[in-house]
């Protein structure tokens, strides 16, 4: 069975509903779009010294557009939710999601780039002492790859096959897809990969830290790596 946006809206906003009304403060349970309030914010991780600031839990086409977001540097709260709509805002509108989850960052360790939400992911990645930040769509979560390949990476969400070829676009950086039956270390002995990018699904915390822990031994690819052209 197939959904659309609307219909998927309607549920999670259902489900919004009915984890409020059971005591579990997840969003604004006055309604499911809240009026959006838009205040300066700074960027910890890229250095950005603007934007907008949104404080809904739950972002929406409709809140993004109200904000003018479009071509924007947005940051969200952390733990925040973006609806399918607001997703494909972000894709057609070059919104650029600047806030990230920043876990305590320490010698040898590396950065999980994620899309969407993927709890999981983000435990696992706190608990091996990576570094957080969050990507509105495949394009940012590239984009920030790209700036930041001097130590393993991960990207998480989306479709982790797009994210690849958009970092592997650049002649300085590798990415790979990777899978949970991959050998980590036979692709980083074949390929070297900088970036490794996998769906968000399927995936168990004990699995995510085995990953994460098992790339920072293997560590990143040589400084000045260079794909042959």
């Amino acid at each position: 069975m197939t959904f659309t946006n609307q219909q998927i809206e309607a549920i999670t906003a259902s489900v919004l509903r009915e984890l409020a009304s059971r005591g579990v403060a997840v969003a604004p349970t006055s309604s499911f779009h809240p009026t959006p309030t838009a205040t300066p914010a700074a960027d910890p991780v890229e250095g950005l010294a603007d934007g907008v600031g949104l404080k809904d839990r739950v972002v929406t086409e409709g809140a993004l557009i109200a904000v003018g977001a479009a071509g924007q540097k947005i940051s969200l709260p952390v733990g925040a939710i973006i609806t399918p709509s607001g997703h494909d805002y972000i894709r057609r509108n070059g919104v650029t999601i600047i806030n990230g989850t920043p876990s305590t960052v320490t010698s040898g360790s590396g950065l999980l780039i994620v899309i969407g939400n993927s709890n999981s992911a983000v435990s696992a990645a706190s608990t091996a002492q990576w570094q957080v930040i969050k990507a509105g769509c495949e394009f940012d979560a590239a984009r920030k790859a790209t700036k930041k390949h001097s130590s393993p990476i991960v990207c998480t969400g989306g479709e982790p096959s797009v994210t690849a070829c958009l970092v592997n676009r650049n002649a300085d950086i590798r990415a790979a897809v990777v899978t949970q039956n991959t050998d980590i270390k036979l692709l980083t002995s074949v390929m070297n990969p900088q970036v490794f990018c996998l769906d968000s699904s399927g995936w168990t915390f004990a699995a995510l830290l085995r990953l994460f822990r098992t790339l920072t031994n293997v560590g990143s690819a040589p400084a000045g790596w260079r794909e042959l052209t």
